[in-house]
């Protein structure tokens, strides 16, 4: 099974994308944690590329596309972060042709964007456990103290209303056109991202089970 997730910032695919990868035995590659880790390396290119990120600018196709290279080899994969424009998407074509693993389905969710800006400028991340909480939706039991190793909460730079505006400004227009580049090729499933995130999953699978089997395998 060879998965894309799409959408907006903050319309649940990290959460969405680890749920599948567990469902069906599958790596979960994301590009936005493999990003972060690669910027804390004290170089030039690490250090502009964090500040690209912080403003929630996209990182240049052809970084993406030589870190993609690394880590696609293999089978078995639901990519969450990449794509996030429509020469991506045809590069990673061309790069899944030769390492002989075509992407069998594109999962789309949607999110208004009002509820996304809640979403993103809401989250606090512990430096230190990476544990994820929300001032709203799953608060601390102490105020900006990590529940699980005690850690000072911290937002994230990139998580801030600017940044965010930012970031679903370049979202409507450079990856949108993704979606309809996968209606086209008949590789695409949409869903709605509000409400219970286990109904979402739940719906997620069920869609992927009627369109590729029960084991995720093209019929």
């Amino acid at each position: 099974m060879r998965l894309i997730i799409l959408g907006a910032s903050g319309a649940g695919k990290g959460t969405q994308a680890q749920a599948i990868a567990s469902h069906f035995g599958v790596r979960h590659i994301s590009s936005g944690d493999f990003l972060r880790e690669e910027t804390k390396a004290d170089t030039a290119l690490c250090r502009a590329v964090k500040r690209l990120i912080d403003r929630g600018d996209l990182v240049p196709d052809e970084l993406m596309l030589s870190m993609m290279h690394e880590i696609l080899e293999g089978d078995n994969f639901i990519l969450d972060g990449f794509p996030r424009t429509f020469a991506q998407a045809l590069a990673l074509d061309e790069i899944c042709g030769k390492l002989g693993c075509q992407i069998d389905m594109a999962l789309n969710i949607h999110v208004p964007d009002d509820e996304v800006i809640q979403r993103i400028t809401g989250r606090k991340v512990c430096p230190d456990c990476k544990a994820m909480f929300h001032i709203i939706f799953y608060p601390p039991k102490q105020n900006f103290i990590c529940d699980h190793c005690g850690g000072r909460l911290e937002q994230r730079p990139d998580d801030t209303a600017s940044t965010v505006r930012n970031r679903l400004k370049i979202y409507h227009e450079r990856t949108l056109p993704i979606i309809d580049f996968y209606q086209r090729q008949n590789l695409l499933i949409s869903t709605g991202g509000v409400g219970d995130a286990d109904e979402i999953t739940g719906n997620l699978i069920r869609l992927l089970e009627e369109r590729l089997g029960k084991n995720g395998h093209c019929n």
